[in-house]
């Protein structure tokens, strides 16, 4: 069975399933799935990441809408600066005034907003934000996405696991943990192979100081 769309997922997991009175709650499964792919970070791979450019406001700009993790945040100087993380606490405590500007070197997130300190002398430069992005839902019979492209599997086993509490199926939900604990694992590996195979191995020597 081919499964490339989401009208094809959803009869799909129903054929699974061996039930044809599902419809109203195959959508909901399927769902869940995607949210637990989005929370999971054995998920993480390199078709999540985007990036854009933010506009700044002060010292704060809005984090985008699909945004689930940063990879890298760049201040847009001349030269470009790399920003570090610091949690809330340790930024309030570093920068306790706004009279004190400069290029930024740090940033922190509160809610949907990101902060840079030092208080940007030039918040105009913007920055550029390297993320994970959150997977695109099905919505629409014809819609498909990069996980259901690549990895229906993934879709497939998630959305059976989503099924299990609602039917009650104590049975069978192990198995279908299972599944689709080892297709994540086979989507973690894929983008690892992806990212560096091919990349020179260094070998590193451990020096013992007597």
């Amino acid at each position: 069975m081919a499964i490339s769309t989401y009208a094809e997922l959803k009869t799909a997991v129903a054929s699974w399933l061996n039930r044809t009175d599902l419809t109203t709650q195959i959508p909901d499964f399927i769902r869940l799935c995607e949210v637990s792919v989005d929370k999971n970070a054995d998920a993480r791979n390199r078709r999540m990441e985007t990036s854009t450019t933010l506009t700044v406001t002060g010292n704060t700009a809005d984090l985008p809408d699909d945004y689930l993790e940063a990879r890298a945040v760049i201040w847009l100087s001349s030269p470009r600066a790399p920003l570090e993380f610091r949690t809330l606490a340790e930024f309030e405590q570093t920068y306790t005034s706004d009279a004190a500007s400069g290029t930024p070197s740090n940033y922190t997130i509160t809610g949907s907003t990101m902060k840079f300190g030092p208080y940007p002398a030039s918040p105009a430069e913007g920055v550029t934000l390297y993320y994970y992005q959150s997977l695109t839902a099905l919505s629409s019979d014809g819609d498909t996405n990069w996980l259901l492209t690549n990895y229906p599997d993934i879709y497939l086993y998630g959305s059976l696991v989503a099924s299990a509490p609602y039917l009650l199926d104590d049975d069978r939900i192990q198995l279908w943990i299972g599944l689709y604990d080892r297709a994540l694992a086979e989507l973690k590996g894929a983008d690892a192979r992806a990212r560096y195979n091919g990349a020179p191995v260094r070998t590193t020597v451990d020096v013992v100081v007597v």
